[in-house]
């Protein structure tokens, strides 16, 4: 049995189309785990995408709860970002004795959050693309 694995999103251009399509041959057995997973709100397409995200260790799209949770996470993270921005700006400025390896250490955890804060920007946008364009699509 063929599986068609994707489709296009609609959307306002902002949007990468998906274009690419896999086909994936299954056992019976395997299509019926496929279609239990799928349930009542989801697509094939749907499902393997998640599928593939998670292993691919690519973000995943959240939920409008978890999407709240989120924007006050990235409002912390910039608050903590700006602080570590003034230590580092202190030191480089001479107000505060300068020691290499706390600015070392500064600068380090000044870009993991700068990271991480894409990376919570990047699941949010995941996330409203997936809302407006309905259940399904990823």
């Amino acid at each position: 049995m063929a599986l068609c694995g994707a489709s296009g999103t609609h959307g306002n251009g902002e949007e990468a189309m998906r274009s690419e399509v896999v086909r994936v041959r299954m056992k019976p057995e395997e299509r019926e785990a496929l279609a239990a997973l799928c349930g009542q709100n989801r697509t094939a397409s749907d499902v393997i995408r998640l599928l593939f995200r998670d292993q691919a260790g690519l973000p995943l799209p959240v939920g409008p709860i978890e999407a709240d949770y989120l924007r006050g996470t990235n409002e912390e993270l910039r608050r903590v970002g700006i602080n570590l921005n003034q230590a580092v700006r202190a030191m480089n400025e001479g107000r505060v004795g300068y020691e290499p390896h706390l600015d070392a250490a500064l600068r380090k955890l000044l870009d993991a959050v700068f990271r991480l804060r894409a990376d919570v920007d990047l699941m949010l946008r995941i996330s409203r693309r997936e809302r407006r364009g309905g259940a399904h699509g990823l």
